[in-house]
């Protein structure tokens, strides 16, 4: 599931009843794990976060995630840590490779839960530029990510072969 397909899901109780719709994940820089999902339940009510661990079941057909019901709703932060860190924030973040030459940026995240059962990124997807193609690489290819997201290796290394 690509990560915009999560912007697609709504968060009901087990009764069916809306909490809202997801408008952002929340990802732990260190294990890119998604670690909570930013709800908006509505242009009355403030957003709020939900614990990932409060997800008790994925609809993939509806397009629902199924909240426990005893969860807490936590503020949405104001400036991100490692730990909790916006995908907006990773998408304005230029992708530069090991020399420092800017490679691109992340257009989206791979997140195969409806094969693991897990929320987890898999591969990060890069967009190059007009000509070339487009990369996927694994976050164990991130060396950080500062100002900018830092990879190990060259371009050239991450690019298939024509």
């Amino acid at each position: 599931m690509l990560e915009e397909m999560f912007e697609k899901y709504e968060v009901v109780n087990s009764v069916g009843e809306s909490l809202g719709k997801i408008k952002e994940i929340y990802i732990d820089l260190e294990t890119w794990e998604i670690k909570a999902l930013k709800i908006s339940p509505g242009l009355v009510k403030s957003p709020f976060l939900l614990d990932i661990d409060a997800v008790k079941d994925v609809d993939l057909e509806k397009h629902r995630m199924i909240a426990k019901d005893e969860h807490e709703q936590g503020e949405v932060p104001k400036e991100p840590t490692r730990n909790l860190y916006p995908y907006d924030e990773i998408q304005k973040r230029h992708v530069l490779d090991c020399d420092g030459e800017k490679i691109g940026k992340i257009y989206s995240l791979d997140i195969p839960y409806e094969k693991l059962k897990a929320f987890k990124v898999w591969k990060l997807l890069i967009k190059t530029g007009f000509k070339d193609r487009r990369i996927r690489i694994s976050p164990d290819e991130i060396k950080n990510v500062m100002n900018d997201i830092n990879l190990n290796k060259k371009l050239e290394e991450y690019q298939e072969p024509e």
